[in-house]
């Protein structure tokens, strides 16, 4: 049985809270938002919860930020004995070092505010990179950082994806989800090599040698946002021989622009995660999530 005695969500995500409340088998509660026309929030909470779950992807973060620290504030209020944070993209990770003078390391600022508001925090593939757990992150509360990869190998295997696909990442940060989503299916994982220039002016390799000809490819990365990389990963692709593209994300962040880009380049709308609420999601974290909530109490 779940620890947690309701989930309360947000109208962007609601649809996201209300599938993780029915998998915990617990009731559902969306915030009330306003926004005054001097750009500050205003959040209600009706509802006392006990022990709450407070569902949000923090993806454009910043107003988001303030009102989960606001709706923390309410519930804390209310009696809330424990408050779980679920933000299955989590903001700010990707600075976790000072790489010019004068720039602050953004993860740990954001890790010890939520750290101060939530009791523990459940993540999906929260581009960690040089910082190995969401212990350091999240320092003194417990933490589950899941992976997307089972939702992606489960879509593949349903769509009956033969066993002479290649399971591609365009860099090095990509290998653990290539590896966990390659693995259960038995198929051929490679890994490219990025070199990025600018936001928008990426490159990536791929080996000589990658066993690419004539196979099917599917690329896989965490966060997709300008589509940079995917791109310059699939002409790698189709120039060593690739039979066809299709390309998986966990954390769709890009716009329709990007989405046309994507159709012309003969790719397809991506599929993603459920966790950032976007027109491509396909693939469902509801149970995985509950199922790590469940197995941590």
């Amino acid at each position: 049985m779940a620890r947690y005695t309701g989930v309360y969500g947000f109208p962007e995500s609601e649809d996201g809270a209300r599938r993780l409340a029915d998998a915990l088998k617990v009731p559902c509660h969306i915030a009330e938002l306003h926004r005054f026309p001097d750009g500050e929030s205003l959040v209600r909470l009706p509802e006392p919860v006990e022990r709450a779950v407070v569902y949000r992807s923090l993806d454009r973060p910043n107003d988001k930020l303030v009102e989960l620290t606001l709706a923390a504030s309410v519930l804390r209020r209310q009696g809330a004995a424990e408050l779980c944070l679920v933000a299955p993209y989590m903001a700010y990770m990707r600075q976790d070092a000072v790489f010019r003078p004068g720039e602050p390391v953004s993860q740990t600022v954001v890790g010890d505010w939520l750290g101060r508001l939530f009791d523990r925090f459940v993540c999906v593939e929260p581009h960690l990179h040089r910082t190995h757990t969401l212990d350091e992150v999240f320092v003194g509360r417990p933490s589950l950082c899941l992976s997307g990869a089972g939702a992606i190998a489960e879509r593949l295997r349903a769509d009956g994806t033969g066993p002479d696909a290649v399971i591609v990442g365009p860099d090095e940060e990509a290998a653990p989800l290539v590896e966990a989503v390659a693995g259960p299916l038995g198929l051929t994982p490679l890994v490219g090599r990025k070199e990025r220039r600018g936001d928008r002016d990426v490159t990536v390799t791929l080996p000589p040698d990658a066993p690419l000809a004539g196979r099917p490819v599917v690329i896989v990365d965490d966060v997709i946002s300008s589509g940079e990389t995917i791109f310059s990963c699939a002409r790698a692709a189709r120039a060593a021989g690739a039979a066809s593209v299709r390309v998986f994300g966990v954390h769709a962040l890009f716009d329709a622009a990007v989405s046309a880009r994507f159709e012309a380049e003969g790719l397809g709308v991506p599929l993603s995660c459920d966790g950032v609420p976007h027109p491509s999601n396909a693939l469902p974290l509801a149970r995985l999530i509950a199922d790590a909530l469940v197995a941590a109490c």
